[in-house]
């Protein structure tokens, strides 16, 4: 029968968690189409059912041996190597860039782990390998050594605490996620995760985004599965600028709105609510609807400033082969505000979406697993970007109506192929390439841009 499980595998995923940054993150989003739904935080420890016969079982025991901490066991030590390299053109100049990690975890008690990652990388255009991802990018041109990560973390029962700096991604969306991505660097907070049974989760965190301005965020979210085939994620978070953390935006356990709707001024605030859900075996719908302002007593004719998700993930076992088909939409002056500190940002970054305000994008892709070893993507996008970006705040005079997106639109195609080759549990190759064509480039008529890229990543682990 397909709906008989292998109990030991799931049982000894049950506490797995992958790298934002890993393509086997792909993998996790289409078990949702076939299996448990995913909470809708990430990294996130995953039950993974397996069936008997699936093409996908090799891949769900490497997802269980890539956790970045050895999930059970005590004394285990481990490490993880990366070298990236790229190559590539862009307006016909030739472009090339090349960078390395090393990362190191521990789980010296069943209770207790610590993980740990710094990277280095340099590019003749002052940007990293398209296949090498790391956290921070840096303020200064030229220094590109970065500490990307580091964290300890504990954990008793239903509740996990953990402290340090940390990479976060909130909501279901497979390539972009409005409230918090991903994208940015990594953030210093304290963070708790707590399980309130099977069927809840809360998760919360109050972190610092610029020390030298005492710029401060915190974030919590609640996921309800109201039945297995249906996940509901509400979240909340509130960036500030105060001399010190704000108590009551640190509680993580009241709703942040109604405070500063009330007792403070000109605080950025965010709620959202997304879902996941799987109508048929094969088949996960999702979305995602972010509030960054509503105008519900509009009375001088001021726009809403919204963002939204929406798409869906096939995948079959048996052939190994998945698809997905995502719309991304984002108002303009979404992640501004009043203040320059207050803009959603963290290191020149947007916290939230990548594709920034005044903006959409349609994507989509085919996968496929059909050979042991080897995962396959092949993606197709289409942007659109106009005149507004997250540099232009939230001026007093701004009306509602226009066209979206506004002005001369910048609108680019782009087409890419990325393979991973996992020959072993100790070594990961992945390689891929990829072409963009762009029209209107920078919001200027009929200028025109391309670019080309070949990128290689070899990944090494060794544990102890």
């Amino acid at each position: 029968m397909k709906a008989v499980f292998i109990i030991l595998v799931s049982t000894s995923l049950a506490t797995a968690s992958l790298s934002l940054e890993t393509p086997l993150n792909l993998w996790l989003y289409h078990s949702e189409a076939t299996g448990n739904l995913l909470t809708g935080e990430f990294p996130d420890r995953h039950t993974i059912p397996v069936e008997p016969g699936s093409r996908a079982m090799w891949l769900w025991r490497l997802i269980q041996d890539h956790s970045n901490v050895p999930s059970t066991g005590d004394g285990i030590f481990g490490w993880l190597g990366t070298v990236a390299g790229q190559a590539g053109s862009s307006n016909s100049e030739f472009i090339s860039s090349g960078g390395g990690a090393f990362e190191v975890f521990a789980r010296p008690l069943n209770w207790f782990s610590i993980s740990q990652r710094t990277s280095f990388w340099t590019g003749s255009n002052g940007s990293p390998p398209d296949g090498f991802s790391p956290f921070h990018y840096g303020l200064e041109h030229g220094r590109h050594l970065y500490v990307d990560w580091g964290f300890v973390q504990a954990e008793t029962g239903p509740l996990q605490a953990t402290m340090g700096r940390i990479p976060v991604r909130w909501g279901p969306g497979r390539f972009t996620q409005l409230m918090i991505s991903g994208q940015a660097p990594a953030m210093d907070m304290i963070k708790i995760d707590l399980d309130l049974g099977d069927r809840v989760h809360f998760t919360g965190f109050t972190s610092t985004i610029n020390s030298d301005s005492s710029t401060w965020l915190s974030a919590h979210r609640l996921d309800i599965k109201p039945y297995d085939k249906l996940r509901i994620g509400l979240s909340e978070s509130i960036l500030y600028t105060a001399d010190g953390i704000d108590l009551a935006y640190a509680n993580l356990f009241i709703p942040w709105y109604p405070v500063q709707w009330n007792e403070r001024v000109d605080d950025n605030a965010f709620m959202c609510i997304d879902a996941t859900w799987q109508p048929v075996r094969g088949i996960a719908l999702y979305g995602e609807f972010l509030i960054d302002d509503i105008q519900y007593e509009n009375i001088h004719d001021v726009p809403n400033k919204l963002g939204y998700t929406f798409g869906a993930d096939f995948f079959s076992p048996e052939t190994g082969l998945g698809a997905v088909a995502e719309y991304t939409a984002v108002q303009r002056y979404v992640y501004s505000q009043r203040k320059i500190n207050n803009f959603y940002m963290h290191d020149a970054r947007i916290i939230g979406s990548q594709l920034g305000p005044d903006a959409d994008r349609i994507t989509g892709s085919i996968s496929y697993i059909g050979f042991h070893g080897i995962t396959a993507q092949l993606k197709g996008s289409y942007t659109r970007h106009g005149e507004g970006n997250v540099y232009e705040g939230w001026p007093d005079s701004v009306q509602a109506g226009g066209a979206f997106p506004s002005g001369i639109v910048e609108n680019t195609t782009e087409l890419s192929l990325d393979l991973g080759w996992y020959p072993n549990n100790w070594l990961e190759v992945r390689t891929g390439g990829g072409i963009s064509f762009t029209g209107n480039t920078d919001n200027q008529p009929a200028i025109e841009s391309d670019d080309s890229r070949v990128s290689v990543e070899l990944i090494m682990r060794k544990e102890n």
